[in-house]
């Protein structure tokens, strides 16, 4: 008993002796410690912690190799309340960091999410962070949770972290490709080696800001959030205890100073942001090269006009034809790329404050004005750049009927949900030819989209094809300078029974920019880029009101 009265007033005085060296902070905190903890932390002055080396904003290692984020910033509020020093032990991954406190080389993990296998090894403090559960994809036909399609995907996750234990438990049957980092699971899931990447979307937005991967977008956002904590050794469970007290003690002023440093949560004044100014002055200065290049043309066939002939006039027509294509096409890709890049920073992060702010509020209101608006800059953005890609082919042995059929069946659900049949009357007799039929289909879905934009609802879509031997002046001059009389033709038509085109418009709809949809529907790319892609297989196209009512599309080839 004499020594238990002993040891008891030995660590009373020496917590008396300590506190009288501490600092105000540090003194007033301990004092409301047990002697217990007092005299833990007076014999371990010094507790080591080890981490992610490349979770920023959260925590990692800059370019000099000094650890940051925001669990440092809460490590040194720990300080000081607790008096003690914290001392980093390197790693080189998160799976790295959870084996070196596995083994004992290491006390504290300072962030880390709670899951069954961990708490095997690890004690956790109550969560002190909280991020959003985000799906990234770089697919378009991807946009929503479904665990029955992820079976036959690929789905990156960080090596260690807790996605990869919360997927193996959950959807077992769903094959993982784990990276050693964020940063290389969003490049895996740009460059399409994974079909998704499961993370949070501050460290995931900060990654990308960062990289400027301007291909992947959120499409999904889980209501669980990410809840990150403290961790230590399991046979440390007064250090837990010690670190509990000391972040609950952390003012609610502390806590926002910290996230406001490394993640900005403000709404932002989106007219005076850089972002959107750059992407205001880009698309302007789109608009007023095509303009100039217009005019610039007209002015130089109208002197041509009256010096040539006939003939003469339309060999330069096409010459220049040419030629504004090509400087479109250059300029498009140039401008196109330069603002692609802030958008979908722009997007991640609108998303994310979609995510934060109350959706009955102006400010919600405000930012599903610019989520609209995001989406569609980012469709005049694909639009410039499929129409400035070079069109190489993949020219093959190949079923036109076949393409069509197929393209059918991609737009099949546009089809039932304005509620418009079909009718297909193809000839089964028809000849293949030398084509790329992934650039064909690229051309028919273009053809049948505009068709159900023109119907509206409860239309009709024929799609017909027949072989046909040209016959002088038989084809109304549809295959004027391309074909010649007695040459055998596969003629598809495209019909629907929509507006129509207004007539004067007819002979503008090949033009680039040039659409009939109202402003903000349409880039004015589809049907020039058909074109396109027709007149590098040989063929022709065009476009006419039919008599009953409707639009008629006309495309010829010449077989093999």
């Amino acid at each position: 008993m004499k020594k238990i009265c002993l040891a008891i007033f030995l660590s009373f005085m020496s917590l008396l002796f300590s506190g009288m060296a501490l600092s105000g902070t540090v003194a007033d905190f301990r004092k409301t410690l047990s002697i217990e903890e007092n005299a833990w932390l007076d014999a371990h002055p010094v507790i080591r912690f080890t981490g992610d080396p490349n979770y920023a904003p959260v925590e990692f290692e800059d370019k000099t190799g000094r650890y940051q984020g925001m669990s440092l910033d809460y490590l040194n509020l720990i300080t000081s309340r607790l008096g003690v020093n914290f001392k980093r032990v390197e790693s080189t991954t998160f799976y790295d960091a959870l084996k070196l406190v596995r083994e004992g080389q290491a006390d504290l993990l300072p962030v880390v999410a709670e899951t069954p296998k961990r708490k095997q090894y690890l004690s956790f403090t109550a969560p002190y962070l909280r991020f959003p559960a985000v799906m990234i994809t770089a697919r378009a036909d991807v946009d929503h949770w479904n665990p029955e399609e992820l079976k036959a995907m690929k789905v990156a996750v960080v090596h260690g972290y807790n996605w990869e234990d919360w997927l193996s438990r959950e959807y077992p049957d769903v094959a993982l490709v784990l990276d050693p980092d964020i940063e290389t699971a969003l490049r895996t899931t740009s460059f399409g080696l994974a079909d998704v990447m499961i993370g949070d979307i501050a460290t995931t937005t900060y990654s990308i800001s960062k990289t400027n991967i301007s291909n992947l977008r959120v499409a999904h956002q889980f209501e669980e959030s990410l809840q990150l904590s403290m961790a230590v050794r399991s046979d440390l469970p007064i250090l837990r205890a010690l670190l509990d007290k000391a972040l609950a003690n952390i003012s609610e002023e502390e806590k926002q100073a910290i996230t406001k440093k490394w993640i900005h949560l403000e709404p932002p004044i989106w007219w005076k942001n850089p972002t959107f100014r750059l992407v205001a002055w880009s698309v302007s200065g789109v608009l007023t090269g095509v303009i100039l290049v217009a005019l610039a043309w007209n002015r130089t066939l109208a002197r041509k006009v009256r010096q040539r002939t006939l003939e003469l006039e339309e060999a330069h027509q096409r010459l220049m034809q040419s030629a504004k294509l090509e400087s479109v096409g250059r300029l498009a890709a140039g401008v196109a790329h330069e603002v692609k890049n802030p958008l979908a920073i722009l997007q991640m992060g609108v998303e994310f404050l979609g995510a934060e702010l109350p959706k009955e509020s102006d400010a919600g209101a405000v930012i599903r004005d610019m989520e609209e608006a995001i989406q569609r800059a980012d469709g005049v953005i694909k639009g410039l750049l499929d129409f400035s890609r070079e069109k190489k082919l993949d020219m093959r042995k190949t079923d036109l009927n076949q393409v069509v059929r197929d393209s059918l069946k991609l737009v099949h659900y546009e089809l039932g949900h304005h509620n418009i049949s079909t009718e297909e009357d193809l000839n089964p007799e028809l000849p293949p030819i030398n084509a790329d039929p992934d650039k064909l289909k690229q051309v028919f879905i273009n053809l049948f989209m505009n068709a159900i934009h023109a119907m509206k609802r409860d239309g009709k879509l024929r799609v017909a094809s027949e072989v046909k031997r040209l016959k002088k002046g038989a084809d109304g001059g549809k295959a004027t300078g391309k074909f010649h009389p007695g040459d055998q033709l596969i003629v598809i038509e495209v019909e629907d029974n929509g507006t129509g085109i207004e007539p004067a418009k007819v002979g503008k709809v090949f033009d680039p920019f040039f659409t009939t949809k109202p402003v903000g529907q349409g880039t004015g790319l589809g049907l020039s880029v058909s074109r396109t892609i027709v007149e590098l297989h040989g063929g022709t196209i065009s476009l006419n009101n039919r008599d009953g009512g409707g639009a008629s599309v006309v495309l010829m080839f010449k077989t093999n």
